[in-house]
């Protein structure tokens, strides 16, 4: 395991020998940021040049020479514009994310220039580092004009736009974008980025926007936390487990969940210093339909029937006259047991549905079935 900060050498521990970090060995650069592309594991965000590469020998990373340019093809490279290198993606080729560039570096082996290196995108680069994920083969990243994916081989191309990049830029905290991390699910198709409010508790990120590549869609989280980051829970025996519980009255959780191996899961650090997995009981969730409106007569929404297993169900929908005016929420019905239907009467031009499930056991909502009638004239 190699762990990097500006401040001191990359730092190096075995997992299988090692008892404490020790420097990483052939004099390798401070640097902010790590990752691995191909056999080689690449460095940028120097403390010695900020505008600069570096990657190690091939297959070779704690050597003597393991980062001496021109042995065993580590080298590295100057990038001339698109500013201080921010990060990059690993893989069987890795992109470079500068402030205002991105690039591809592809392994060429057997030419003297090790890897080359090709501008992708220009005026778009990595807003807040650590918002750059790498999921399998896909790249995720936020830059000053939104969300943005990178498929295999490909180009960047807007995921937010017109859905949540300006909602987004106005809520973050961008005096904190330690606080704005992102993070893949690897049992899922999803990706978070955590990130601290305007209007969150200082040290703790407050919110989270989830985003799923395979229904292009995004759903926004409240959680507050410290970190994000994915994790494999140790496994545990029979026997390991009575450390934990004393008796089995005592358990809160079915022995079903536990195993003596795992693959790693989304997990983050709660603001007591927890780590913890996201496997507990659903939290409310708030559903909300576009707007609807006629062909400029009112109508009578008398209710609606939302279609979802959830056994408790809170409905209401809200009201304006015009585009121009405010739109004002209306009262809330909770669903009936015999007809389902969230039932209430609001007069209006524009008006859209909100659900609200408290927590509980549910799978699915798949929307509502309005009960509106025309009424009047224009």
């Amino acid at each position: 395991m190699i762990a990097v900060q500006a401040n001191i050498p990359p730092q190096v521990y075995n997992i299988v020998s090692s008892s404490a970090f020790a420097d990483l060995a052939g004099n390798p650069p401070q640097a902010r940021y790590i990752d691995i592309v191909g056999r080689f594991v690449v460095l940028t965000g120097l403390l010695a040049n900020a505008y600069r590469i570096q990657w190690s020998g091939l297959n070779d990373v704690n050597g003597a020479n393991s980062w001496t340019a021109g042995i065993n093809s580590s080298d590295f490279q100057d990038l001339p514009d698109g500013g201080i290198c921010r990060g990059v993606a690993g893989g069987e080729t890795g992109v470079i994310l500068q402030d205002q560039a991105i690039r591809r570096m592809t392994y060429v082996p057997g030419s003297p220039v090790i890897f080359q290196i090709e501008r992708i995108a220009q005026d778009k680069g990595l807003f807040g580092p650590y918002s750059l994920v790498r999921a399998g083969e896909r790249i995720f990243f936020f830059s000053s004009q939104g969300f943005h994916r990178i498929d295999p081989g490909s180009y960047p191309t807007p995921i937010g736009r017109e859905r949540v990049d300006r909602t987004f830029f106005a809520d973050l905290d961008r005096g904190n974008l330690q606080l704005f991390m992102g993070a893949a699910d690897p049992r899922n198709t999803r990706v978070f980025w955590a990130y601290k409010s305007v209007n969150g508790t200082a040290n703790r990120f407050d919110k989270i926007l989830c985003y799923d590549w395979v229904l292009d869609k995004f759903t926004p989280i409240k959680k507050v936390g410290q970190y994000l980051l994915q994790m494999a829970q140790p496994g545990v025996t029979l026997e390991g487990l009575d450390a934990i519980y004393p008796s089995i009255d005592a358990m809160t959780i079915s022995l079903d969940d536990f195993s003596p191996a795992t693959s790693p899961e989304i997990a983050a650090f709660d603001d007591g210093n927890m780590l913890s997995f996201f496997r507990g009981q659903n939290l409310e969730a708030t559903l909300e339909t576009p707007e609807q409106g006629t062909d400029g007569r009112r109508m009578k929404v008398r209710g609606f029937r939302p279609v979802t297993d959830a056994a408790a169900v809170f409905g209401s929908a809200s009201k304006r006259e015009t585009q121009q005016a405010t739109a004002v929420a209306g009262p809330e019905s909770q669903i009936n047991a015999f007809t389902g239907k969230c039932n209430f009467l609001i007069s209006t031009r524009y008006s859209r549905a909100k659900v609200r499930i408290p927590p509980q056991p549910w799978t699915f909502i798949a929307g509502i079935e309005a009960d509106i009638v025309l009424e009047g004239k224009r």
